[in-house]
């Protein structure tokens, strides 16, 4: 059987690596992180095999869509760790802060000029992916995307899972040959030429430029043509230390009763790990690792039972464990899937067959209020429920994981049509959420308009799309502190 990892390593094109080349280059474009990252694992492997040193690069335009001081700070942060880091290490390690437009891609482009190959992450959506396939049929040296983003390989599905029931079975199918097929926990360990890359002079200035302006955030920030309006999150640190500390703390207190309260946004048992795991800082993997550890000291993976796509009896373990991993597995997997197979997977289009239908049947229905984008935003609607949702993502950079999919089945009502609602809530969240631009966000966008769903009972303006209401959650829902933390005081009617 082929190899189970090599279902993550796509070459882009046929070129053959440069005899010339001074080093092996691995481009960090999302999971940024030195540890379980099988793509860092594959570089090392390649600067092996060619006798070469190895060169880390990570860099920040400052031009990509939806670009705001928050995401800035948020990865300023983790750059600047791994600067830390990376001093002493086995491997190169060259941050660069982009200041003006086109920076970026002109230092990208005289890099690869000196590697022998490239090996960079594997993305489904954002400017990772439309970068990986224009690029790869530009330049001539060898070109490998790895996958780094969950359990399954996005290589081993033959095309898009229309539903998160048909890829729980996938799940269960592949757990153990995946989970026992881990990535290294620190590959940069492995890496046999430890010779410090010598750089042009052009580049090593460039790069003192960057190392001085990680030290220095809010100054890069400000000098940014970024959104400015949408500030740093400052409980929330971009550190892959902070998203390690907030996993203990997981694990130690919510955990245990996940599954219990986790909808509950006065309690909050969450995990509120997507900042992290969108940002590549930790690896689903190890999240996955120190959960089953926390399993009773009778259980192993001969627990482990085909359920045949059942959300329960299939880890049989403790059942705030299973509930947890469900989410995070099959849930968190099913969007990187469908977008892996789907390039409209943010077009209105690529809804499925009836939630089309059913929502262009109902597309001229009155709608009892409309707001525009800019209400929206500000959080300015008659509704207290649906404006601490939209406070909290502006506050926090996220939002309550039950309240998320209130918050978009709201938008659907009070705007003209459902397109322009979908185009609302993709700004809304990618703009301000810490975990915005990633294939679950558009998983959870989407589900409010029918993707990984079936029909329900047909109502007005939602057609057969399942119906949510405000009134209903404040009923079965803590969440009177929430309400006081982040409600608006004047907006009461939760219709």
């Amino acid at each position: 059987m082929k190899n189970y990892n090599s279902f993550r390593v796509r070459k882009r094109n046929g070129a053959y690596p440069l005899e010339t080349g001074k080093f092996v280059l691995y481009w960090m474009q999302i999971n940024s992180r030195f540890h379980y990252n099988f793509a860092l694992e594959y570089a090392v492997g390649w600067a092996n095999k060619l006798k070469l040193p190895l060169l880390i690069f990570e860099g920040l335009s400052c031009d990509y869509p939806w670009a705001t001081a928050r995401t800035h700070q948020f990865l300023l942060e983790g750059m600047s760790e791994h600067s830390e880091a990376a001093e002493g290490s086995s491997a190169s390690y060259l941050p660069y802060v982009e200041q003006r437009q086109g920076e970026y891609s002109e230092m990208l482009k005289q890099l690869v000029e000196d590697a022998a190959l490239l090996v960079t992450d594997e993305y489904p959506v954002f400017i990772m992916r439309s970068r990986n396939e224009q690029l790869s049929s530009e330049w001539t040296i060898p070109y490998y995307t790895v996958d780094s983003n969950g359990m399954i390989p996005l290589g081993r599905l033959e095309k898009d899972p229309y539903s998160a029931y048909l890829f729980r079975k996938v799940v269960q199918r592949e757990f153990i040959e995946s989970y026992t097929h881990p990535p290294e926990e620190n590959p940069l360990e492995k890496v046999e030429n430890r010779e410090e890359v010598s750089f042009p002079e052009w580049v090593s200035s460039e790069a003192l430029r960057s190392a001085i302006a990680l030290k220095s955030i809010s100054d890069v920030i400000r000098m940014s043509s970024i959104r400015q309006d949408i500030g740093p999150v400052s409980s929330t640190e971009g550190a892959r230390r902070a998203g390690l500390r907030r996993l203990t703390e997981f694990l130690d207190d919510d955990l245990p009763v996940y599954g219990d309260s986790r909808n509950d946004p006065d309690h909050d048992r969450s995990s509120r790990l997507s900042p992290w795991l969108h940002t590549g800082k930790l690896s689903e993997y190890e999240i996955v690792k120190k959960v089953l550890n926390r399993q009773p000291d009778s259980w192993d993976l001969d627990r482990i039972v085909w359920s045949n796509g059942s959300a329960s009896g299939f880890y049989n373990g403790d059942q705030q464990i299973s509930k947890f991993l469900d989410e995070l597995i099959v849930w968190r997997g099913v969007g990187f899937h469908f977008a892996h197979h789907r390039s409209d997977y943010d077009q209105f289009e690529s809804l499925p067959d009836w939630a089309l239908k059913t929502l262009q049947k109902h597309q001229s229905d009155p709608r009892e209020s409309i707001y525009s984008y800019e209400e929206l935003e500000q959080a300015r609607t008659h509704d207290l429920v649906w404006n601490a949702a939209q406070n909290q993502l502006r506050e926090d950079g996220v939002i309550h994981n039950y309240l998320r999919m209130l918050w978009g089945k709201k938008v659907i009502e009070w705007t003209p049509d459902p397109e322009t609602a979908l185009r609302y809530l993709i700004d809304l969240n990618n703009s301000w959420a810490l975990d915005g631009r990633d294939p679950n966000s558009y998983s959870g966008i989407f589900w409010c308009f029918g993707r990984f769903d079936r029909a329900w009972q047909e109502r007005p303006v939602f057609g057969k799309v399942r119906y949510m209401t405000s009134q209903s959650a404040r009923k079965k829902l803590a969440m009177e502190e929430y309400l006081k933390t982040f409600g608006n005081p004047s907006a009461s009617d939760t219709r």
